[in-house]
């Protein structure tokens, strides 16, 4: 119906993540990462508010008490709802902050995500990468990019150049619960998206908003132009709480998106993406990450298309 939209397809990857305990050595969200023994833990510095931030140790342990009550629950198993409301609170008392922490010291990252290049089509530079790691601080940011938000910060290597591996890593002292990803295992599917109608030639979007009209749905949005959920490269997010605009770099080169952070792996009006695999499955399967941005937003991670050594910027939508 609209042959103008050809050449403006892109390819996408959408993730599928699944919680599940991915190894070193596989593509991940939340997972362990192949890294070098000899390269020092990276750390933030940026400024954090931490007015909602958790003990991460605390943190862990809530969400390993609530999986498995859920799994009690799912099991039919009595639940004694007197006891089970009083274990969060002992939770959080046998996990105090750490003594002597300091806000405003260097912070370790953590592992959000590891992609293969050869699982995840479309990555930049195949000719000298095939790995991609991804790290981020998992506190609020009030001075960056996308403020409120974590802070990321990449590698880009070649596996054979990767040497002795690195034990396990440090652990912040706090956390955003809403940061913290579970371990997941991913299943990455190519897609070709479009971009969103406030992205299209003018004449163009009023043909297809025309369209839809006579329809009344919202069908090149929700179930045409782009896939919801978490993925990698692709077209940009869905332009909403803020107006379109070019993530340019400093360089003056218009940057790209590289990762789509979502807050659950359907927008609701998007059945057409939906998997056939994820019908009638439970809240886990629609938000698998645990990862929730701003009120339920996107959060999508731009690179430089010149170099890999330039600032990465962020929007959310």
């Amino acid at each position: 119906m609209f042959p103008e939209l050809r050449p403006l397809a892109r390819p996408g990857v959408r993730l599928h993540p699944r919680e599940g305990t991915p190894t070193a050595r596989a593509s991940s969200i939340g997972g362990p990462l192949l890294w070098p023994a000899a390269e020092p833990w990276p750390t933030c510095t940026e400024q954090h508010d931490d007015s909602e931030s958790e003990p991460i140790e605390y943190v862990v342990a809530l969400r390993t008490y609530y999986a498995d009550r859920d799994a009690r629950m799912a099991a039919k198993e009595a639940i004694d709802w007197d006891v089970e409301r009083l274990i969060p609170d002992r939770i959080k008392a046998a996990h105090p902050l750490q003594p002597g922490f300091d806000p405003a010291a260097p912070s370790p990252l953590i592992a959000y995500a590891q992609l293969h290049y050869a699982e995840v089509p479309g990555l930049p530079w195949p000719e000298r990468f095939d790995l991609l790691q991804v790290l981020w601080c998992p506190r609020d940011h009030p001075d960056i990019d996308s403020p409120y938000s974590p802070a990321f910060q990449l590698r880009w290597r070649r596996m054979e150049g990767l040497g002795d591996l690195a034990a396990e890593p440090p652990l912040p002292a706090v956390c955003f619960e809403d940061y913290l990803p579970n371990q997941c295992t991913l299943a990455p599917e190519a897609v070709t998206e479009y971009p969103q109608l406030e992205d299209l030639p003018q004449a163009l979007a009023s043909r297809i908003r025309a369209v839809e009209d006579d329809e009344g749905a919202d069908m090149y949005g929700w179930d045409f132009a782009r896939a919801p959920g978490n993925k990698a490269v692709g077209h940009g997010g869905t332009w909403g709480i803020i107006d379109p605009f070019p993530v340019l770099c400093e360089c003056g080169a218009e940057q790209l998106p590289l990762l789509t952070v979502d807050s659950g792996e359907s927008d609701g009006g998007d059945g057409s993406w939906r998997p056939i695999e994820d019908a009638g499955r439970d809240r886990r399967f629609q938000n698998p990450t645990g990862i929730t941005v701003g009120r339920s937003n996107k959060l999508q991670l731009y690179y430089c298309p010149e170099s890999e050594n330039h600032t990465n910027r962020t929007v959310m939508f």
